[in-house]
């Protein structure tokens, strides 16, 4: 998915949970939704989160500083609505292992160039 976004103009940063922590992509995340036309995109295992199925990529719309949650826009919005998921429990979605990778999930932080 980095690589993809690479191709266009933009500036991707891709970071697997292994390589991070709970309190780094908090930070990082938060910083990047600060900025007009930046994104969060989130690889996570969706089982996680108390939803059906395995991984999933959605973008991240929101943080709430008191509650301590992130607001998830499933791509799939037909059967799954805007989401508030505490940031504990997405960042354990997202260190589950990837079936095809071999790497954990993670996040891709996009701006533009």
């Amino acid at each position: 998915m980095g690589q993809l976004l690479a191709s266009y103009r933009t500036k991707v940063k891709v970071y697997h949970a292994s390589d991070t922590s709970l309190a780094e992509f908090r930070r990082l995340a938060v910083e990047n939704l600060k900025q007009p036309g930046n994104f969060v995109l989130i690889n996570y295992l969706r089982r996680s989160i108390g939803q059906e199925r395995g991984g999933h990529i959605s973008p991240i719309a929101a943080y709430n500083e008191a509650s301590d949650r992130f607001l998830i826009l499933d791509v799939s919005r037909y059967k799954y609505p805007p989401v508030w998921v505490k940031t504990e429990e997405l960042w354990q979605a997202m260190a589950t292992q990837d079936s095809v990778s071999g790497k954990t999930r993670g996040f891709v932080l996009v701006s533009r160039e």
